[in-house]
This record gives structure tokens, C-alpha cells and sequence, in this order.
């Protein structure tokens, strides 16, 4: 269970608002999260937790209440794959110590260039619950299987990444991904599709060669349920679990995805009518109702937005000074002109209230709580009973 000592340190406003939206958040969780039990099943889930926590769009660093809300939704997890996790660790570590020493977390190094946008991928996980097995590995494609994208043979934009756990009776191979993005059609959809075709092909092909059951999740920006890209997942022999409302903040893409292949057909939901779902939190916290209590910290993330783009403007002129040609010196100037133009709509977002709140409504929450939503499963994980029965049998 999360640790709410600090909370005691906040300014006053502050702690109220926190401890209020906890109650709400805690409440919620009850109500739409199975319970976590002790040997029969194992809550396993996944969610891409926007840009945790860089700051690199200038919305705000997530401060302690941010934290606290995200280790609230950790907390109901026995094991969940994080996507979007930046370089700094010391956010992910103020994570962990609310949620106290028993959970414990293992991550990919940042992947490099324009497509891995210095993000990692991993998994935090219950250690009184699920157990790391002691193997774990970037999934890297062999020549026959490398995704072609106009002429070029390529690896994946964001390396996979999977564990072994195990939890009671139930071993699993754990592969979480963050696939391309690019666009909803022609070449960059189909790069899309190419990947999520590359990864499932690939655990497939595994699957058959080993006893383990494989479980494979994350961020497959996947439109809609039956496109190319979701049946991308079933044509390699993966079982979807369903989840039939979207997991964007405003519920109207499938983005996110559990999948599995199972070995003795051991992947089981358990029977309670909570084994699946997808957590829409803005329900409890960063609602609209309380767009009034942040007008501050919103104000604040504009001004600072203003103060970065005035300094990339300088770093832009000095840049035109040091250019050797006139084409790279308008390229300069296009920018800058842009930088000014984002500069007078920061301006304007402050001015107007009804513009600071869309800003609140659209952007600003999705950077301190997220722009995707948590998706679980709840698993059976004692498989003792059909043990005896077959050892009966045989």
C-alpha cells in the first residue's frame, strides 16, 4: 500500500486538494479494480505514463500530488508494464518510495534517435507477489524479420522488452511495447502494422519453441478495434483481452492492449465481473470541476512556456549569425517566426479563462496525470487443484 507520510510537508491548499483527490481516486479504485488477493490471482496491467517526467513540452514538472495519485493507480497492480518512462530516474524513485520497499521495478535503457524519443520501458512490480526470474532482454530482430520502410531495413522505433515473472503456479514471459506512431494512413500506418506484425511474429515464433506462457502489452497505437493493426495481433496467434472502451483520455482510440499466448491454457481471467477493464481516473482527479484549484500552476506552465520559447529565439538568431547559407539561415527564421507566434498564443491562454481552462481540459492534465489510461487483467494463478486432478488421472 502507498505511503502517505509527506503528505504532511505540503502547504496547506496543496495537502487538502491531494488528500481529497486520494479519497475520490481511492474510492474509485475500490469500486472498479478487482481486490488484490494473496495466492489465487495476479492483477497485471499496462499504461503508458506521459513522458514521466522530463518536462520537455514545458506543461509543468509533476509535482508531489501528481506522484501520489500515480502511485495510488500503481499500487492496485501485482505487476504492470510503464511505457514513456524519460532518462531521469529520480521521478520513478519518488514513485517507489510511496509505494514502499516491497515493489520494485526493472527497466530498458532510453532508446536513441528521432523515433525513440529518449523514452525506456519496463515493469514495477509487487515482490511479495511476482517474483523477476532473472532474465530479461531487449527483443532485437533477426535480418528476416527487420521492418522495411521505403527501402530501409529497420529495427523497431522503441526496442520491446520482456521478463520472466513468476506468481504462484503461473511463470510468464512479459513483453511490453511502444510502437510507432506516425499517422493514421499510407506508408506510417503501415510501418505501424509492420511492427506489431515483427513483435507477435517473433514471440510467436518463441512461444513454440519454449513451455512459457507469453503475455504481451503496452502501447500499440492501435486506432480502433478490427484494423489492420489490431488484427496484426490475432493473425500471429495472440488472444486479445477485449477491453471494448478506449484507453485515450477521452476514450476513442484502442491504443493500448493485453494480449496473450498460452501453453496448457493457463492465461485465465478470474470470474469476478471486475477481471478486465480500463480505468478512466480523470473521473476522480484533474477533473473539470477542479480547473479553478490549478489556475496557478496553469498560469505558471505558460509563462514558462514563453521563457523557452524566448530563449530558443535567441539560441535561433545566433544560430543565423553562425550559417554559411542563405537556405539554412531562412530555415532559422521559419522557426523563429513560429516560436513568436506560440509565444503571443501563450500569451493569449492567460488572458482568457475559458482558454486556460481547454488548455487545462486538453493538454495540461495529460502531462501530470496521462494521456492514456491504465489497462488490467486479473489472472488465476493457482493451478494446484488441476495438478492433483492429473497426477489422479495418471
Amino acid at each position: 500500500m502507498p505511503f502517505y507520510f509527506s503528505i504532511r510537508r505540503m502547504a496547506q491548499d496543496e495537502r487538502l486538494r491531494t488528500v481529497e483527490g486520494l479519497i475520490r481516486l481511492r474510492a474509485q479504485l475500490d469500486d472498479e479494480m478487482p481486490p488484490k488477493t494473496r495466492n489465487d490471482t495476479i492483477v497485471l496491467g499496462t499504461w503508458n505514463i506521459r513522458n514521466f517526467d522530463d518536462n520537455r513540452f514545458a506543461n509543468g514538472p509533476r509535482s508531489k500530488e501528481d506522484y501520489f495519485y500515480i502511485a495510488e493507480i500503481l499500487s492496485r497492480f501485482d505487476v504492470i508494464a510503464v511505457q514513456e518512462i524519460c532518462e531521469d530516474l529520480g521521478p520513478l524513485e519518488d514513485i517507489m518510495y510511496i509505494l514502499g520497499r516491497e515493489y520494485d521495478y526493472i527497466l530498458t535503457d532510453v532508446t536513441e534517435g528521432v523515433s525513440g524519443n529518449s523514452e525506456r520501458l519496463g515493469f514495477i512490480f509487487d515482490t511479495a507477489k511476482v517474483r523477476f526470474k532473472g532474465v530479461a532482454g531487449e527483443l532485437v530482430l533477426p535480418d528476416s524479420l527487420l521492418i522495411v520502410d521505403d527501402q530501409r531495413k529497420l529495427q523497431f522505433s522503441r526496442t520491446p522488452f520482456m521478463c520472466l515473472f513468476q506468481s504462484g503456479w503461473f511463470k510468464f514471459a512479459f513483453s511490453t511495447v511502444h510502437i510507432y506512431f506516425g499517422s493514421d494512413t499510407g506508408k506510417k500506418f503501415a510501418r505501424r502494422v509492420d511492427e506489431i506484425e515483427a513483435v507477435a511474429g517473433f514471440l510467436a515464433k518463441r512461444a513454440k519453441n519454449d513451455p512459457m506462457n507469453h503475455i504481451l502489452v503496452g502501447d500499440f497505437n492501435i486506432p480502433k478495434i478490427g484494423d489492420k493493426a489490431f488484427n496484426a495481433l490475432a493473425d500471429r496467434g495472440f488472444t486479445v483481452f477485449q477491453n471494448h472502451k478506449g484507453s485515450n483520455k477521452d476514450q476513442t482510440k484502442f491504443y493500448d492492449q493485453i494480449s496473450f499466448m498460452s501453453q496448457r491454457m493457463e492465461v485465465n481471467k478470474s470470474d469476478g465481473d471486475k477481471a478486465a477493464g480500463v480505468l478512466q481516473f480523470f473521473d476522480s482527479i484533474f477533473r473539470e470541476e477542479d480547473f479553478p484549484a490549478y489556475r496557478t500552476r496553469l498560469i505558471e506552465a505558460q509563462r514558462d512556456k514563453i521563457a523557452s520559447y524566448t530563449e530558443q529565439i535567441a539560441e535561433r538568431e545566433a544560430k543565423i549569425l553562425r550559417a554559411r547559407t542563405e537556405s539554412s539561415k531562412e530555415r532559422h527564421r521559419d522557426k523563429i517566426e513560429s516560436l513568436r507566434e506560440a509565444i503571443l498564443q501563450a500569451q493569449d491562454v492567460i488572458g482568457d479563462d475559458a482558454k486556460l481552462k481547454n488548455y487545462y481540459l486538453q493538454e495540461w492534465r495529460t502531462f501530470h496525470g496521462s494521456d492514456h489510461l491504465p489497462l488490467w487483467v486479473e489472472l488465476k494463478i493457482d493451478f494446484s487443484g488441476d495438478y492433483l486432478g492429473r497426477l489422479q488421472a495418471s
